[in-house]
């Protein structure tokens, strides 16, 4: 049995030209995106890479032999850049491109030597060149998406089998005497090889698309200023969170915030110094929640708290420790002024057992905010509903 090698490379070109393909498709919309414009200009040098080495009845075979294994040298490093940005949001370092200037050199030295002697330091040398790479998914790419670790795996294999065809190539250069020598080990590596690559590839473009499906999950669900939840998803979560209490028989508390006269902070300091209170307020009230409470913005500058499996007394609790830490913060301003904050806070709870909706809730929590703006602010206020049947008689 024997694998024509001329076959195979004309199958790997129309392969590489379809993955191209859709690269240039997936960058289309997605201008910005480092990664994937590195990781398709790393299709296009390999694909260029094979169509020089395909072309050696018609071009010198120098000139085929170096531009296209530098060609398909540069797409590998290409890929190992696209990973960085990926992984870490950084290029690569500089010795990953390195690589590049040795694998040259070292192509410049064999250049001139039989096929059977050229073949095995060029496969060593490309399989090595797969490895920063390997060792970027293996080190940092755990907890990014899934199809990554296909990417690495077909990365693995690739540089398996051609630092196993360099071996091969040393023991049996026999196989290896002619590039249309249709022998099964060369042809048998040469495929796995770069048909691993091209699996990365369409690995990695699946992996992209996973992070970007996963950035607008965020982005339909998250406030993007402030990171809590947004004012849909504040209201989903609450009526889960309601369904789920009534379901144990436990209470639920809501808690209304609004920062006091931030419209002055805004007028005084500048947005920008009022979007930083907003990001440091976020920050400061999850801190004092349970990994099972929400905070997300109701607009504006007021937010509101989902407190599951708590009554009146934890609730009040809970919004008294955030009222006493925002009052001991302090943002600078463009000037390095320390602005001073606090909030009011309104709290209702809905007793354990069926009856109360989330909209009944928002708007008790509503009626004690605005009597603790009322009575001064930069305090917290239980709804009168609280424990007196007012839910029960409304839902009448």
């Amino acid at each position: 049995m024997s694998l024509d090698i001329p076959t195979l490379m004309l199958t790997l070109l129309l392969g590489y030209l379809l993955l191209s393909v859709v690269l240039a498709v997936a960058l289309g919309g997605r201008r910005h995106d480092q990664e994937l414009r590195s990781w398709t200009l790393g299709s296009w040098a390999l694909l260029g890479g094979f169509l020089m080495l395909t072309a050696r009845v018609w071009v010198p075979m120098p000139v085929s032999v170096l531009g296209g294994n530098s060609l398909i040298l540069l797409g590998m490093c290409l890929h190992t850049e696209a990973l960085y940005r990926f992984l870490l949001d950084k290029p690569a370092p500089r010795w990953v491109w390195g690589i590049l200037g040795g694998g040259m050199v070292m192509l410049l030295a064999v250049m001139f030597q039989p096929l059977s002697q050229r073949s095995p330091v060029i496969s060593a040398m490309l399989g090595l060149a797969l490895l920063p790479g390997v060792h970027v998914i293996w080190v940092h790419g755990r907890r990014a998406e899934r199809s990554l670790r296909t990417v690495g795996v077909t990365l693995a294999l690739a540089a398996l089998v051609l630092m196993f065809r360099g071996v091969h190539g040393l023991v049996s250069p026999h196989d290896y005497a002619s590039l249309t020598h249709s022998s099964l080990s060369q042809g048998l590596t040469f495929l796995i090889a770069f048909l691993c690559l091209l699996g990365a590839g369409f690995g990695f473009v699946l992996a992209s698309f996973e992070r970007l499906a996963q950035r607008m999950e965020v982005l339909a669900t998250v406030d993007g200023l402030t990171g809590s939840m947004n004012r849909a998803t504040t209201d989903t979560m609450l009526a889960h969170a309601l369904a789920r209490c009534r379901r144990e028989g436990q209470p639920l508390a809501f808690v209304a915030l609004d920062l006091d006269h931030f419209k002055r902070i805004n007028d005084l300091h500048g947005h920008s110094t009022g979007d930083a209170v907003l990001r440091a307020f976020v920050a400061t009230v999850k801190l004092r929640l349970r990994a099972g409470d929400v905070v997300g913005r109701l607009g504006g500058e007021e937010f509101g708290l989902v407190l599951p499996n708590t009554g009146a007394a934890g609730a009040e609790h809970v919004a008294e420790a955030v009222r006493r830490a925002i009052e001991k913060m302090q943002v600078p301003n463009a000037d390095g002024q320390l602005v001073p904050v606090t909030v009011s806070a309104g709290v209702a709870v809905a007793p354990a057992g069926p009856g109360v909706s989330g909209e009944q809730l928002y708007r008790e929590a509503d009626r004690a905010l605005y009597r603790a703006k009322a009575l001064g602010r930069n305090r917290v206020e239980p709804s009168e509903a609280v424990g007196s049947g007012l839910f029960e008689t409304a839902q009448a």
